[in-house]
């Protein structure tokens, strides 16, 4: 009887290890997960603009609709004149960005709201690509009627090219960082295993001040407007997973 006891108590002590050998490798493969290192990084460009994105407008008053759109149109046509005559500037490269004809009203205490005609507004936005010439272009179109500047955008029409320098900047701070990571863990980076591309993004210079610019110039109390590009950013990011050994 001791005998038998023996060997049925060897049985389950086999059956447990052989049950338990399969968790046990299960917990070293997962272990290799251990040997990776997952990084965030971005990569920035800066740099000069090369196009400008001019927005103004027409507005014209009128006691009725139709003389307000036609007042609105005389003007227009002088801009657009000074623009394709004096500036050259491409047709393409005059874009109409709104339109709108609406009434005006005056409030008072006494007969409330009494319609005292129409507004109508021609909203542009001009492409143009020679930057020196910005300021110049908006004391031109002014004083041919323009008389609402909403703002001068500079931006790039190389996004492409600058995005992928943004993305190589952002690849290899990821590896810099991943390198700094491994070595303080007294390991190396061995390759990559993921990438993911994150967002790009191309931040415009948006000149707001340019309506007091403007307003300064048109009144002849300053000399020719300028406008001062900067910089532009296109920046990039990533998220990368190294392999360690």
């Amino acid at each position: 009887m001791a005998g038998l006891a023996a060997l049925a108590a060897a049985i389950l002590l086999f059956g447990a290890v052989t049950r338990g050998a399969p968790e046990i490798a299960h917990a070293q493969e997962n272990g290799e997960q251990h040997d990776t290192i997952s990084v965030n990084a971005q990569g920035i460009v800066s740099v000069e603009p090369d196009v400008a994105y001019i927005h103004f407008a027409v507005e014209a008053r009128g006691k009725t609709a139709n003389e307000a759109q036609r007042s609105a149109a005389e003007i227009f046509a002088g801009v657009e004149k000074v623009l394709l005559e004096t500036f050259k500037a491409a047709p393409r490269d005059i874009q109409t960005t709104g339109f709108s004809v609406y009434p005006e009203y005056n409030y008072t205490e006494r007969e409330g709201r009494v319609l005292v005609g129409y507004v109508a507004a021609h909203s542009v936005r001009v492409t143009w690509r020679n930057l020196q010439e910005v300021g110049r272009l908006l004391d031109a179109v002014a004083a041919a009627g323009a008389n609402r500047v909403d703002g001068v955008t500079f931006g790039t029409e190389k996004t492409d090219q600058y995005e992928l320098e943004a993305l190589q900047k952002a690849m290899a701070a990821a590896e810099a960082k991943a390198k700094v990571l491994a070595a303080a863990a007294k390991r190396e980076v061995a390759g990559v295993l993921h990438i993911a591309q994150g967002s790009v993004t191309s931040i415009p210079l948006y000149v707001e001040k340019a309506r007091v610019a403007y307003d300064l110039a048109a009144s002849g109390s300053a000399p020719e407007t300028s406008i001062q590009a900067g910089q532009i950013e296109i920046r990039a990011t990533v998220s990368v997973v190294f392999k360690m050994r």
